[in-house]
C-alpha cells in the first residue's frame, strides 16, 4: 500500500510514545517520500518534535474536549491517507472514520476498532511475549511491513537527534571527571517502584569523588520524596521539579548513566544512547518482557524473574529485594573506564 501522508496516534504516555518512534523510524526508511505527523497530547509535544522522522505534531489536546464533528474536522484538515492508532483511544477512531481517512488501522482486539477501523491486525499485547515497540511494529502489517525486528535492531530508528540546546546553568553541574548519573526515583504510579530508602542506600554508597548523582522528577514528587533521600552530600544534586520536558530529554543526553522505574526517562535514555538501568517487578502485563529499556546500553534488573506472586498478579515486594550492590555492580565498570564515555558525552563538560 503506498501512503502520501500518515497519521502515527500515540496519545498516552511519554514512554509510550518512546516506545512508538521505532515504528515510525520503520516508516520514514521504507516510505521517503511520506508525511508523517505525530498525534499526540502537548505533556508529550518535545519527545515527538525531538524526532528527525515526524514531519510534524498534531497535538489531540486542542480539540480532546469538543464534539465529535469538531473533532473529525481537524483531522480531515490533515489531508492524511492512513491513521495508525497505536493507541486505541474510542474518540480519535470515530473522529478519523467521520474525517473519511481512507486506511484506518487499529487492533482487531478493540471492540470499538471493528467499527471505526477498515485495516484490523489481529494481535493481543497483554498476553504477547513480544514487547511494546515489537508490536507496534506488528500494525504496520497492511502498509506491507511483516517482519518483527529484534529489539537490536529497533535501536537505531528512534532518530532522536532534534534536541534543543542543554541551558547553560544546567550543563554547568555536569563534571568531567566523574560519572555523572541521573536516579529518576519515582513512576507516578505507573509502575511498581524501588523504594526510597533503597534509593538512599545506593546514594550513599557511591563514592563522592566517582559519581555526580542528579535527582530528577516533578514538583509534585519533590513533596513526595521530601528528606528521605540524602541530598546533602556534596556530590548529589536535586532537579526535581526544575525541568521541562524538553530540558530533561537535553539533560539525559548528556549524562552518562541512568537509574530509574519502568517510566518515561528511562525510555528516553534508552533510546538517547546512554547507559540505562531499569528496576522491575516480572508481573504481567507490567513485566520487562513487555517494557524493559530498548537500547544499545540497556539493563533491566528483576531479583525473581519466576517470583510465583508476581506470575498470579498479587501483591508482592520482590522488587525491594534488588540490592543496590547489584546496580553498583553496573556502574563501576563504567566509572573505571571514565575516559570511554567522555568521548560520547553530547558536549565539554566542566
Amino acid at each position: 500500500m503506498k501512503a502520501s501522508r500518515i497519521i502515527v496516534s500515540r496519545t498516552d504516555n511519554v514512554g509510550d510514545v518512546v516506545l512508538a518512534l521505532p515504528m515510525v523510524g520503520i516508516l520514514r526508511e521504507h516510505l521517503p517520500s511520506s508525511d508523517i505527523l505525530f498525534l499526540g497530547r502537548s505533556y508529550t509535544r518535545a519527545v515527538i518534535e525531538s524526532c528527525e522522522h515526524v514531519d510534524g505534531f498534531l497535538n489531540w489536546d486542542d480539540v480532546s474536549t469538543q464534539d465529535g464533528e469538531v473533532q473529525a474536522a481537524f483531522l480531515r484538515e490533515q489531508d492524511a491517507d492512513v491513521i495508525i492508532h497505536v493507541f486505541p483511544h474510542q474518540a480519535i477512531a470515530a473522529a478519523a472514520r467521520r474525517a473519511r481517512i481512507p486506511s484506518r488501522i487499529g487492533s482487531a482486539r478493540r471492540g470499538h476498532h471493528l467499527l471505526n477501523c477498515n485495516r484490523r491486525v489481529n494481535f493481543t499485547r497483554r498476553k504477547s511475549d513480544l514487547h511494546e515497540a515489537q508490536l507496534n511494529v506488528k500494525l504496520l502489517q497492511p502498509l506491507g511491513f511483516k517482519n518483527v525486528p529484534s529489539l537490536a535492531e529497533l535501536t537505531s530508528y528512534y532518530g532522536l537527534t532534534k534536541l534543543q540546546p542543554l541551558r547553560e546553568d544546567l550543563a554547568a553541574h555536569l563534571a568531567a571527571e566523574r560519572l555523572n548519573l541521573i536516579i529518576h526515583p519515582k513512576t507516578k504510579g505507573n509502575a511498581r517502584e524501588w523504594s526510597l530508602e533503597n534509593f538512599s542506600r545506593l546514594m550513599t554508597s557511591l563514592p563522592e569523588d566517582r559519581y555526580r548523582i542528579f535527582v530528577t522528577g516533578t514538583e509534585d514528587e519533590l513533596s513526595v520524596i521530601g528528606g528521605q533521600l540524602p541530598m546533602d552530600r556534596p556530590n548529589v544534586t536535586s532537579l526535581l521539579g526544575q525541568l521541562n520536558l524538553g530540558d530533561l530529554i537535553a539533560f539525559i543526553s548528556r549524562a552518562d548513566a541512568l537509574l530509574a522505574n519502568s517510566t518515561g526517562p528511562l525510555h528516553l535514555a534508552a533510546a538517547l544512547g546512554i547507559h540505562t538501568i531499569g528496576l522491575y517487578a516480572p508481573m504481567r502485563p507490567r513485566h520487562p518482557g513487555r517494557w524493559s529499556p530498548v537500547g544499545t546500553h540497556a539493563h533491566a534488573l528483576v531479583f525473581d524473574p519466576s517470583c510465583e506472586r508476581c506470575r498470579k498478579r498479587l501483591d508482592c515486594t520482590c522488587i525491594q529485594d534488588i540490592q543496590p550492590s547489584a546496580i553498583q555492580g553496573i556502574l563501576e565498570p563504567l566509572a573505571d573506564h571514565l575516559g570511554d564515555l567522555v568521548g560520547s558525552r553530547g558536549g565539554a563538560l566542566t
